[in-house]
């Protein structure tokens, strides 16, 4: 599957916002208290399910994050100036 730089970041910063979401989830509502004929807390859901939902979202973000690196890297962008000149000592 191939999608542009700009769409990388667009679902960079979606997956981003859904992993804060998560997190969230895993600490504030990862249980439930019951009452029944006793007081009871069981978990809302599954913490192994929330914890490889945020697994597999961290891994997509490393690889996003690689794609647009490697992709600048072979990037080649024409500038209108000579970088030796503005760094170099003043005569």
């Amino acid at each position: 599957m191939q999608k542009t730089v700009n769409y990388l970041l667009a679902m960079d910063k979606s997956l981003r916002e859904r992993l804060s979401q998560l997190n969230e989830l895993k600490v504030q509502s990862a249980r439930r208290t019951i009452f029944d004929e006793a007081k009871r807390e069981e978990p809302t859901y599954e913490l192994k399910a929330v914890d490889k939902k945020i697994t597999a979202i961290n891994k997509a973000l490393f690889a996003i994050n690689h794609k647009i690196k490697e992709s600048n890297a072979k990037t080649l962008v024409d500038v209108d100036f000579d970088y030796d000149t503005l760094v170099s000592e003043l005569e």
